[in-house]
């Protein structure tokens, strides 16, 4: 397996003749998260202020209907990155390619936001490294789509078994390379953004290649 810092370079090569869809994608995907992120917290802040704030005084802040998209949006967007790292025709339509497993996605989105919840709730060490080994289910549900909420979060743990140090010194990498851009008075972010989404598929295509060795005759 590469270290950390091949990943991100390999990642880079990845991107070889393919960063005006990655660039392109990425600005789409965000553009149409970030709109439906301001939409549903108008509508969710509304909502509360008539059936919470009125009765408790409280100021709520709301954006639960993001349940709804954001589990279909990245199973999709990972698609697009996983095509991407492996050179197999990425598309921008993939980005939605996961609403035809809305239900699949969405439930498993419920699945990790309950049992890190209920890790962090115990400690919040335990419930870091959980939010870390269960880090590659997206990539999973895409490779192995009959896989249930429950197994998809399993084969990420499986996966990244002996991983979890690799992936934090990866992750630290990433973030210095998201505040690099900050020289760029990030304006560099329009090719850091899908670098660094290219680097996780990457991270993910290295251990998912070492445990099918080490594991040839498990289903893959």
């Amino acid at each position: 397996m590469l270290s950390p810092l091949g990943i991100i370079s390999q990642s880079r090569r990845d991107l070889s003749g393919q960063w005006g869809l990655a660039i392109g994608t990425t600005l789409a995907y965000g553009l149409i998260v970030g709109i439906l992120g301001f939409i549903d917290s108008s509508f969710s802040g509304a909502l509360t202020a008539i059936w919470i704030e009125q009765l408790t005084e409280l100021d709520v802040q709301a954006g639960f209907l993001q349940v709804f998209w954001t589990g279909a949006f990245s199973l999709g967007y990972a698609a697009f990155m996983l095509n991407l790292v492996r050179r197999g025709n990425p598309d921008f339509e993939q980005i939605f390619s996961g609403f035809q497993r809305w239900g699949r996605a969405t439930w498993t989105l419920v699945v990790y936001f309950v049992r890190i919840l209920l890790w962090l709730l115990l400690l919040i060490i335990p419930g870091i490294i959980k939010m870390i080994a269960y880090s590659q289910m997206w990539y999973v549900l895409n490779d192995q789509p009959e896989l249930t909420a429950g197994q998809a979060l399993k084969r990420s743990e499986e996966l990244m078994r002996g991983h979890k140090l690799d992936y934090l010194m990866f992750g630290l990498l990433l973030i210095l390379l998201v505040l690099a851009s900050a020289l760029t008075l990030f304006i560099g972010l329009i090719w850091i953004a899908p670098w660094v989404a290219a680097a996780q598929a990457r991270f993910y295509e290295e251990i998912r290649e070492e445990w099918e060795f080490k594991n040839p005759s498990a289903p893959n």
